[in-house]
């Protein structure tokens, strides 16, 4: 699975309610697996339910198989829960690093103050490389700041770039 299918799996499974899952879960236990979206642990979970009323066919195990389904019903709603609560635990960590990854505008323009200073005049592609930001993204900073008229744009007399300069 991507990346992208994970993050957007982990979001829905941590928008799941925590209470209604366990109850779903213990009393209608496919339902509650249907209600979270994990098909696969459904299908586990199936297989183990086959396995244990074929086991409990027999009169002498029916106690038994019956203490093991019930066992099984609390495991598979207490793992159900856990998913939700972890996927919701998970999910405000991508939204932090998300968050933290992109750069506000304050930030950017910081950045490119920084590195005029440093350099002195600098170029369309310095400030792409210097940012991580797309061309189009630091052009737009750039006009910004020249209106706000912290630098200006010139040509380098040497070979015509387009540079920029701290005012």
């Amino acid at each position: 699975m991507s990346d992208s299918q994970d993050t957007e799996r982990i979001s829905k499974l941590a928008n799941k309610n925590a209470w209604a899952t366990g109850l779903l879960t213990f009393f209608f236990l496919p339902i509650g697996y249907i209600y979270t979206g994990r098909y696969k642990a459904l299908f586990k979970g199936f297989g183990i339910v086959i396995l244990i009323t074929f086991l409990g066919l027999d009169d002498e195990f029916f106690d038994l198989v019956a203490g093991i389904y019930g066992i099984y019903v609390v495991v598979a709603t207490i793992e159900n829960v856990r998913a939700v609560n972890q996927a919701k635990k998970l999910n405000s960590g991508l939204n932090q690093n998300n968050s933290a990854n992109l750069p506000s505008a304050n930030n950017v323009e910081l950045k490119l103050l920084k590195l005029m200073k440093r350099n002195r005049e600098v170029t369309l592609a310095d400030c792409v490389i210097e940012t991580g930001l797309s061309s189009q993204q630091v052009r737009e900073t750039l006009e910004e700041m020249m209106i706000q008229q912290l630098i200006t744009m010139d040509n380098r007399e040497s070979d015509g770039s387009i540079v920029y300069r701290l005012i």
